[in-house]
């Protein structure tokens, strides 16, 4: 099936494996795949699409607050709710019993990238006009209040102030290290949120770009400076944290789009949402059968939820 699909993110490549025979547009080169923060997947269904192997692992969290590890509370989570989206919303520091995951490998994006090869166009940035001359169905992984204003439909989301808050990772190396832990850090003496291992990589993932005390986030893992190697640093992801919008509007805008251009939205920042990879997975799946069928509506799988 023929498709034009716009960004060559995790998403944009769900979608370009789920469409053979799209064309992919992708405003950066192939340098910037680098998708830096945790790669778990609830299910192998990616796996599976793609032919790419998975590890089945069992992930223990925990909370670090006050420098030790504590039960969830009320108070944490709305501490680590207003320090990562500026709100308070229900998260996922609720839930810290061992759960199974599907482990992704490390450059899982460049192998997909890989596997769609030609198809795509580096340094090729969409525009308002690829859109209207396209024929052919559009899918958007950008970033929903980017796509609006390529396309100058402000008035589509004009009540709406699209908030987000950037984040930045930093990545170490743990020789002979094979575990796969998360410890979350609501308190607000570390910009720290979240830190992962997964394996032998420790991923630190923080907020509003201040710097932090690396042996404080160390020490809730029992380990100490010399024990972690750096791999790289203050790596940036613009829209790291969204901020929800009125839902109403938000599914009405997302409609919208697709009767006006004919653009699905898929992924996350495209349906501005904060939803899984593995719903993306699901969601491309459903793109491509409503796509087959010549019908979309505002009842897509994402948009049905919560």
């Amino acid at each position: 099936m023929s498709a034009l699909i716009l960004g060559a993110g995790l998403s944009g490549l769900i979608a370009a494996t789920q469409f053979p025979n799209a064309t992919v547009y992708e405003a950066n080169g192939a340098e910037h795949l680098s998708h830096r923060a945790v790669l778990r997947f609830r299910s192998d269904s990616l796996s599976r699409l793609t032919g790419i192997p998975f590890r089945r692992v069992t992930v223990r969290k925990s909370i670090w607050h006050g420098r030790q590890h504590v039960a969830p509370s009320i108070r944490l989570s709305n501490l680590y709710s207003l320090k990562t989206n500026g709100a308070l919303l229900d998260r996922s520091i609720w839930h810290l019993d061992p759960v199974e995951r599907f482990i992704a490998p490390e450059d899982l994006q460049l192998q997909m990238a890989d596997l769609i090869g030609p198809r795509i166009h580096w340094h090729r940035a969409a525009t308002h006009e690829d859109v209207l001359l396209a024929k052919r169905p559009i899918i958007s992984t950008l970033p929903m209040p980017v796509l609006l204003d390529m396309m100058a439909c402000e008035e589509m989301a004009r009540s709406e102030t699209f908030a987000n808050q950037s984040i930045t990772v930093d990545r170490f190396r743990i020789p002979g290290a094979d575990v796969f832990q998360t410890i979350y850090f609501p308190g607000d003496d570390t910009s720290v949120y979240r830190a992962s291992i997964t394996g032998d990589l420790l991923i630190i993932e923080s907020v509003d770009g201040i710097a932090h005390n690396l042996g404080h986030t160390l020490d809730a893992f029992g380990l100490t400076v010399p024990d972690v190697r750096l791999i790289d640093k203050k790596h940036v992801q613009r829209f790291g944290k969204i901020r929800p919008i009125d839902d109403d509007t938000r599914r009405q805008t997302i409609f919208n789009l697709s009767q006006r251009f004919g653009i699905y939205s898929l992924g996350r920042f495209a349906v501005w949402r904060n939803i899984l990879l593995d719903d993306v997975v699901s969601d491309a799946a459903v793109v491509k059968r409503l796509i087959s069928a010549g019908q979309y509506g505002a009842a897509l799988h994402h948009s049905q939820k919560g």
